[in-house]
């Protein structure tokens, strides 16, 4: 999306010069010509670009091999590819330490520090005055308002639909109700470099998403809608809107409040997820954020990302009580099934946000004892972390499984879990989108592939 830093370093000799922040090069000789080439190292990595340095004739048997275009780097599902530049969080799976903006997540926790004030501190790179998060908090009440069209087209889906699709045609309409806000529709670009416009469409996104779930979950569940309180926090409303409110005093219970306010400051961002990568895939063409993230919402709504939360807990009702525990176990490590919810692609020891989650947990003990799902899920959490099957791969539930439990306990149901998680990560799917429309010039994103098919078929 920025122009990136990873630009070639040397000078006219070919060498590394005077101004390169690194001489760390990549001395690379390619067997088909004999040529040598030196390619700069930045931040231990290298830019792609340069390797189109790197030529041999044209392949006369194949021309889509594209020889003299230089060579490709061939990385399906970005394995091993860092896409853009960024200061917003920084993910250490090999320590198992998240920084936020440069602050340990554990010293973000120990402070105290809360939803709000994380997610201005991910959005405007540092933490708010009491002036900055209370007029932080109003702005996002102020641009909560939605049109009677979001309502209806929310509740034009059958009740029983999803309420990722309904979240999902809700944002949808709110574009709808502000196309002087879509650069396709006003014949210009108005996001990048406007940094005024960028913070208050922010606003606007961070404001409606919460009243949009909350319109979706009533219709899905048949219950009433509230709509939002002035002299409720973000998260009080939340949970007010959906009805989780105590009978006595018809507001939320503060013990669930203040859970919510340390989860979602535990997973406030988690920088470039699969959900990330598509919003600024997306932003990378420069429309509305709108867009940016309904691109996110449906990347996430799969199976291998935050839809695993419910493929687990459907997985765990079936399972059918803790007695059949031991038996799952045995399948999964058989090869015969799989325990969905284990393992992280990212982590190769403990997720740094899973004790402080659990930690939830174990003031949530009543709840989950009440939850046969849960205690499933417990369970086979148990016998999982005495088995030398899961031991020696280190496979452990990861953090949004655990997060997942929390949200089960407090009474959402598993497929209003998603979009539980999406709120909890839109400031920093938003911190990342602000990122890229600070960028001086746009760069949008297209790979390429490797075709290996036919060529000049004959009829």
């Amino acid at each position: 999306m920025s122009p990136s830093r990873l630009l070639p370093a040397n000078g006219a000799d070919g060498k590394p010069s005077e101004e390169s922040p690194s001489r760390e090069s990549l001395h690379v000789i390619d067997d088909r010509t004999g040529k040598y080439y030196q390619i700069p190292i930045f931040h231990n990595a290298i830019n792609a670009s340069e390797f189109k340095k790197i030529r041999a004739p044209e392949n006369e048997d194949f021309a889509a091999d594209q020889n003299e275009s230089g060579i490709r780097v061939f990385d399906p599902g970005f394995t091993n590819t860092a896409v853009v530049e960024s200061k917003i969080t920084y993910v250490d799976g090999l320590k198992g330490s998240i920084q936020y903006r440069g602050y340990d997540l554990n010293d973000v926790v120990a402070n105290n520090k809360r939803y709000m004030d994380t997610a201005y501190l991910l959005l405007w790179g540092h933490w708010p005055t009491a002036k900055e998060a209370g007029d932080f908090q109003q702005k996002l009440f102020d641009a909560s308002h939605l049109d009677q069209a979001v309502l209806d087209a929310i509740r034009a889906f059958p009740s029983t639909g999803s309420t990722t699709s309904m979240i999902v045609a809700g944002l949808s309409a709110v574009q709808a109700t502000q196309m002087d806000k879509v650069p396709a529709h006003m014949a210009k670009n108005l996001y990048m470099g406007n940094p005024a416009l960028v913070d208050e469409q922010i606003i606007r996104l961070m404001g409606v998403l919460p009243v949009v779930s909350a319109v979706a979950y009533c219709h899905h569940t048949g219950r009433e809608f509230h709509s939002p309180r002035a002299d409720l926090t973000y998260i009080e409303n939340f949970l007010y809107m959906t009805g989780h409110v105590q009978e006595s005093t018809g507001l939320p219970d503060p013990r669930y409040v203040d859970y919510f306010e340390r989860l979602w400051a535990l997973v406030a961002d988690h920088e470039m997820t699969c959900s990330t990568a598509a919003l600024l895939q997306t932003a990378s063409s420069l429309p509305d954020p709108f867009s940016c993230m309904i691109s996110a919402i449906s990347a996430s709504y799969g199976p291998l990302h935050g839809g695993a939360i419910e493929f687990a807990y459907k997985d765990m009702a079936e399972i059918g009580g803790v007695q059949n525990c031991q038996a799952k176990i045995d399948r999964v490590k058989s090869g015969k099934e799989r325990l969905f919810g284990y393992g992280h692609r990212v982590y190769k020891v403990t997720d740094p946000r899973s004790e402080h989650i659990q930690q939830v947990l174990r003031e949530l003990k009543a709840e989950i004892d009440n939850d046969p799902i849960l205690q499933v899920a417990f369970e086979l959490n148990r016998i999982a972390q005495e088995d030398e099957y899961f031991v020696s791969r280190g496979l452990k539930p990861n953090a949004d499984l655990y997060a997942a439990f929390t949200y089960g306990a407090m009474g959402f149901p598993p497929d209003f879990i998603l979009p539980i998680s999406t709120i909890s990560r839109t400031q920093g799917l938003m911190a990342h989108w602000k990122e890229a429309m600070s960028a001086r010039a746009p760069r949008i994103w297209r790979p390429s592939q490797i075709y290996t098919g036919k060529l000049n078929q004959q009829f």
